[in-house]
């Protein structure tokens, strides 16, 4: 199952190691054939760490080509295009080209998968959030993993 990839950064995520449990977890539950995720810091990145971990393949859904990572995130940001199988550059801009971009970027991992795996806080504001409420849109099923204990439900 192709599945895309949307949390919250890491200010919002108390235990990165449980996160990254979590989305071991969900991989296997819902058989992860592909990962998609957003290139962003946090959840984006642990999912792309533990998909080749896994050993499923990931594509990196870059929200603009000019994209770059958080001073302390290059080193992890380089691995993932490193590995990844594909890198889509969502939109072709070199320069930020609007806090838009994000939303279109979510779209797309969704529109590219089967289901989608959102690590919430509950809080219904934000781009985690509009990210899931627009895969319900599409009737893309959304399995949530809970970012204090790393647990989901169907």
């Amino acid at each position: 199952m192709i599945i895309s990839i949307t949390g919250h950064r890491p200010e919002r995520i108390p235990d990165m190691k449980v996160v990254a449990v979590g989305l071991q977890n969900a991989y296997r539950h819902l058989e992860a054939s592909r990962v998609i995720q957003g290139c962003a810091a946090g959840v984006d990145l642990a999912s792309a760490q533990m998909a080749y971990r896994s050993g499923i393949p990931f594509w990196n859904a870059r929200p603009w080509a000019g994209h770059t990572p958080r001073k302390e995130d290059q080193t992890t940001y380089a691995a993932m295009l490193k590995y990844a199988e594909k890198t889509v550059d969502v939109d072709p801009s070199i320069k930020f080209p609007g806090f838009w971009i994000y939303q279109k970027r979510n779209k797309w991992m969704v529109d590219n998968a089967e289901a989608t795996i959102a690590v919430w806080d509950g809080v219904e504001k934000g781009g985690t959030w509009n990210c899931i409420k627009y895969a319900w849109e599409k009737n893309v099923p959304v399995l949530v993993i809970d970012p204090v204990t790393g647990k989901f439900d169907e």
